[in-house]
């Protein structure tokens, strides 16, 4: 008998090394008080009667309240497979939000070669913007809010084929794929029939430096494109971009996308830090604002900035404050977020 348990343990055992699998739970609670100004149907224009009121995955927010699981399987010989599904949450009713896995919804294969991934990701410019975002690009982000994502509303892409190669000294590349037939979603302006999506980046991040060109395309429609670098000197980071916007999204106050323009400009901005306090100034200036297909047609061009503070009461919780000027209005909040 106790031979037999033994020889049970050690089978036990050998399939489980055969075959390491995890799934982890997490997400973020993000919650504040502030008021948003912006109008982002009528742009440019402050809204009336807005009030100071509870903000939760609102402009003023660091981030966006949510939940989701991921997992990973050890295949051996260096190859592994795993999964993301991540849900937005409204935390100020507890609702979900967007219906569905909204964020995240994808499978991954990854070896010596990379990795390929296929659903519901951030997009490869997105993560490029990510690189140099001087603040880890937040919801306030001045750059996301006045250039948008490398020119698009959100972040992601639906059906997405994505190949991102291993790091060669600091160096990567990512780059992302969505067919004629996927491309038809109504937060994508210009996709439609017979419309494919490109996009992609490459980075350099070594140490305290990185940098990264991130561009995205559909077919038939003008490249947006942006390159940014950041060096972090210890106690100060700096960062710096330049952003062209050719088919810049613009929304309705629902997120749905309702034409598009042409939005270039420079971004510059620094955050000290002291111990566990920062506090961080991001500026955007446009040098062209204008119809995407009729240069002739100008609008207002703009100085935007974000201004930060944070105090971390722990490695997974912090409180912060912001303001946000764009586009003439005025956005601030004070926020407390817990990640788990």
């Amino acid at each position: 008998m106790k031979k037999s348990l033994i020889a049970l343990a050690v089978l036990a055992a050998s399939g489980a090394a055969m075959a390491q699998s995890s799934v982890t739970l997490y997400g973020v609670v993000d919650l504040g008080v502030g008021r948003v100004d912006y109008d982002a149907e009528n742009l440019g224009v402050k809204l009336r009667g807005v009030k100071t009121q509870m903000q939760g995955g609102s402009l003023v927010n660091n981030g966006v309240s949510r939940i989701g699981f991921r997992g990973v399987e050890d295949l051996g010989g260096g190859l592994k497979v795993g999964f993301n599904y991540e849900q937005g949450i409204n935390a100020e009713s507890g609702a979900i939000s967007g219906g569905g896995y909204n964020r995240q919804a994808n499978v991954w294969v990854e070896g010596g070669f990379g990795q390929f991934k296929m659903g519901r990701a951030l997009t490869p410019s997105y993560n490029g913007m990510e690189v140099w975002e001087l603040l880890g690009a937040p919801v306030y982000s001045v750059v996301g809010n006045t250039y948008g994502y490398v020119g698009k509303v959100s972040a992601r892409n639906n059906s997405q084929f994505s190949y991102k190669t291993p790091v060669f000294g600091g160096f990567s590349g990512e780059i992302g794929f969505v067919t004629k037939g996927d491309c038809n979603s109504d937060f994508e302006y210009s996709c439609g029939t017979n419309n494919h999506k490109l996009d992609a980046n490459v980075a350099y991040v070594n140490g305290p430096l990185g940098v990264a060109f991130s561009a995205n395309k559909v077919s038939k429609a003008k490249t947006n494109y942006a390159l940014g670098g950041k060096y972090d000197f210890g106690m100060f980071t700096l960062a710096a971009s330049y952003n062209d916007a050719r088919n810049h999204e613009t929304r309705s106050n629902e997120g749905k996308v309702t034409g598009v323009n042409r939005r270039s400009g420079f971004t510059i901005g620094g955050l000290v830090k002291f111990d566990n306090v920062s506090v961080a100034l991001d500026v955007a200036r446009d040098t062209k604002h204008q119809n995407a297909y009729d240069s002739a047609v100008k609008y207002k061009k703009y100085t935007n900035a974000v201004v930060e503070a944070k105090y971390a009461l722990s490695k997974r919780t912090f409180v912060y404050a912001d303001y946000l000027r764009l586009d003439s209005t005025n956005n601030y909040g004070i926020g407390l977020r817990h990640n788990f």
